[in-house]
Parts: structure tokens; sequence; C-alpha cells
């Protein structure tokens, strides 16, 4: 084969193996987001992936994480420890990075308390506390993961 054919070749192998998870959609200083929705962080080295921007209930969210399947599966709800860290006084519209892309400002944990609460993390104010599972207060349900 000659050079010119090979280039062409090796140049369209090069794109058709690249995947939406290695195709940067955006970054800022310590977030980068992929094509398929998943944002990493580069400070804690967790994985996040937004859930339905909508009101839902802790239950809901609940769901939603354990059916998410996104670039591979094993996410879980984040702890509030891990809520935390994505507080960010005055960055974005939410007091986080606008990769992200949600339009609520509570976020449900996985952490629980008896069989009606659920701890929240309300990004308006960097507050978190109980709140009961059947509620929405706009509240939103995040997928996290330990990077692979």
């Amino acid at each position: 084969m000659n050079r010119i054919v090979c280039a062409v070749l090796i140049a369209l192998l090069a794109v058709s193996c690249t995947s939406d998870a290695e195709t940067e959609a955006g970054r800022d200083a310590t977030f980068i987001k992929y094509a398929n929705g998943v944002i990493y962080d580069k400070k804690t080295g967790l994985e996040w992936y937004t859930g339905p921007d909508k009101e839902t209930n802790w239950n809901g969210a609940k769901q939603w994480v354990e059916r998410l399947q996104v670039a591979g599966g094993g996410w879980r709800m984040p702890t509030r420890e891990e809520l935390k860290t994505l507080y960010e006084k005055d960055v974005g519209t939410r007091n986080m990075t606008p990769l992200l892309e949600t339009t609520g400002w509570w976020v449900w944990s996985g952490e629980t308390k008896g069989s009606s609460s659920a701890w929240g993390f309300g990004f308006p104010h960097g507050r978190e506390g109980w709140i009961y599972r059947d509620s929405a207060i706009t509240g939103r349900g995040f997928a996290m993961r330990s990077r692979k």
C-alpha cells in the first residue's frame, strides 16, 4: 500500500475508535465533561452523572441511580461528604460547576435515617440536613463513582 492510503486509513481508524467516553464536551479548572455526560472531578477522582432535571423525591432518585448503566455502570448515590466537594460559592448559577447542568438547588445523598428521612445538600447556601424522603423540594438525583 502506498503511504497516502496508509495515512488515510490510520486517520479513519483513529476517528472511528474514539468513544463518547473519551470525547471532551467541556471543561473548567476542576472538571471535565465528556460527550456521554460523565463529569470527571480532577481534584477528587470522582465521576458524576446528573439525573433527570426535574423535581424528584429520594425514592425516585435512588431508583434512577440503581438503573443507570451509562459508561459501564457502577454508579451509586453520593454521600453528603462527596456532595460537599461540588459546592463552590459563586461558581455558576448553582454554586457548582455549570458542567453539571441542573436547575435544582438540592441534591439527595444516599444517607438515610430511619424509614422516612434522607440527607440532602442545598447548593444555595451550602446547607445540608435531613429531609423527608417523600419531599421533592426541587431535589435532584446525582450519581457518582470513583474513576476506574
